[in-house]
């Protein structure tokens, strides 16, 4: 392949698409519209499964001391304590996420892409785009003038505006949520007395480090994320408004009276940092891959903000695509594997607007009956440990598989093909880390990784130069039998690994060779 693949759009999405298509030499080029990146916040977690998807190209160390590891959600209605769903991270090395805002992933993956010597092209935008069989023909604005591209595959990652979705000519399916909503990134301190109801508990006076803050009211829900001790995300529902009602921005003045009209903490808006009037669209393309072109992220879909899990969708979204876009821009493998994108990725997004449009339109009940319900229902259920652990599932996106995938190979094990390699701990030199670290390329080139069990014989097994092999007992050990267990495979069996964490399949040598011919 001589020329560049083209992505559009320099947001999490397409950075990480530019990320994961440069850890296998795929050449690139990576185009933005805009002057820099962001220095808003935006989303403000990053969750366990992204964490393993981006870890071969930026280990996972190297984001824990950036962010915040949240500890759960605790409960209000008009202010009062009534429950907390603390999240249940047993069994994991890996923190179920991070809150980190936007801007800082952002520094990150563009600070690590400058490393492999990859350039964001700045104040570039695609203007259009025609398709042609075994290419396409772009037109791209730059501050030299006009240019003309031919790139193999355009990849689309370009927001919930998108260019590439528009010359596609596809319908943007959903509905809009006919609500207001004020958002505010704020700097707070406690002061006792500014706000006149008082609480009664510790946690209606303020919120220790790492906990999340939900209340229903008769107004509407309010809610805050930690961002630093200090400073926290706040969104307030702000009553009804159609497709034509104005825009406008809240002030301090307004996030404070919120605060003190639907909770009793006791704090003092100091200072903010973004200040926004937005809206929510629940939304998705029917279609995610046409032919050589690819959408991704917000292009692709677009949903409540409840649960984080925008930008990780489409983090997850790119590492899938981009390292079946490297093979067969490589000619490693038939150019049907893109295919599997549309069928893996799709579903995710459509399970995503359902949950969190659920979990949104609770919080926006205002009926005191139904509430007191609700209130009960979560103090009982938050206190049952199944429970937890489901919900820090779905958080953390542990939960996320492509089981019914044609890419789903054999399985033995408890483990099916499909499923993420579990984030559990094992001794590598004696130190105890995540078993994602076994997904770590030991050269250039390594697309996949055999695990192999204890008592397999190596020479038995596949092996070629786009395959590294990791076996228990030699590479890493298992002394609490963790690893051993999560998978419940034969002593002789081997476990294929894709590299964006996924199991490709289980069993013999013949199974793994099986699945490595067919792509």
């Amino acid at each position: 392949m001589d020329s560049p693949i083209l992505i559009v759009g320099a947001g999490p999405v397409g950075l990480a698409a530019a990320l994961t298509l440069s850890r296998f030499a795929v050449p690139l080029r990576i185009i933005d519209r805009n002057e820099a990146p962001t220095t808003l916040s935006k989303a403000l977690v990053l969750w366990r499964r992204s964490l393993i998807n981006l870890d071969p190209a930026i280990p996972y160390e190297r984001w824990l001391g950036q962010g915040i590891v949240p500890k759960g959600l605790h409960f209000f209605d008009q202010g009062a304590y009534h429950a907390t769903m603390t999240l249940d991270n047993s069994g994991h090395v890996l923190p179920p996420g991070l809150l980190i805002p936007q801007s800082n992933v952002e520094a990150t993956l563009i600070e690590t892409l400058a490393e492999r010597g990859v350039v964001i092209e700045r104040q570039t935008s695609l203007e259009s785009f025609d398709r042609q069989a075994d290419h396409v023909v772009c037109q791209l604005n730059t501050p030299q003038g006009t240019e003309t591209v031919k790139t193999p595959y355009l990849f689309g990652c370009d927001g919930a505006h998108s260019t590439v979705r528009h010359g596609l000519g596809l319908d943007f399916a959903g509905e809009s949520i006919a609500q207001r909503w004020l958002l505010g990134d704020i700097e707070v301190e406690v002061e006792d007395g500014v706000n006149p109801n008082k609480p009664h508990d510790e946690r209606e006076r303020t919120l220790g480090h790492g906990w999340l803050y939900s209340t229903n009211s008769d107004d509407g829900s309010l809610q805050l994320f930690p961002i630093s001790d200090t400073r926290y995300r706040i969104f307030v529902e702000a009553g009804m408004a159609g497709p034509e009602t104005p825009r406008q921005d809240p002030t301090i003045e307004d996030l404070q009276a919120a605060l003190i009209e639907r909770t009793r903490l006791q704090w003092k808006i100091t200072n903010s940092y973004w200040l926004a009037d937005f809206r929510i669209n629940e939304r998705q393309v029917t279609q995610y891959v046409h032919g050589n072109v690819f959408l991704a992220g917000d292009a692709a879909h677009v949903h409540s903000p409840a649960g984080g899990q925008g930008m990780n969708t489409g983090i997850q979204d790119a590492v899938n695509l981009g390292w079946k876009l490297a093979l067969a821009a490589q000619g490693k493998a038939d150019p049907s594997l893109l295919e599997t994108y549309q069928e893996e990725r799709h579903p995710v997004a459509a399970r995503v607007i359902k949950i969190s449009g659920r979990a949104m339109r609770i919080t926006m009940n205002t009926n005191r009956l139904t509430r007191g319900v609700q209130d009960v229902i979560q103090s009982i259920v938050t206190h049952i440990p199944a429970v937890r652990k489901m919900v820090t599932s779905i958080l953390a996106e542990d939960d996320v598989n492509y089981l019914n995938s044609t890419l789903a190979g054999d399985s033995e094990g408890k483990i099916k093909p499909g499923a993420t390699l579990p984030d559990v701990p094992i001794e590598i030199d004696g130190e105890t880390v995540s078993s994602i670290r076994l997904l770590r390329p030991d050269g250039s080139g390594v697309f996949y990784t055999l695990l192999l069990m204890p008592n397999a014989d190596p020479s038995a097994w596949p092996t070629a130069s786009m395959l590294q092999h990791r076996q228990l007992g030699c590479d890493f050990d298992d002394p609490q039998r963790h690893f051993s267990d999560a998978f419940g495979l034969r002593s002789t069996s081997g476990v294929l690994v894709r590299p964006d964490g996924v199991i490709a399949a289980e069993g013999s040598p013949s199974a793994i060779q099986a699945w490595l011919e067919r792509k």
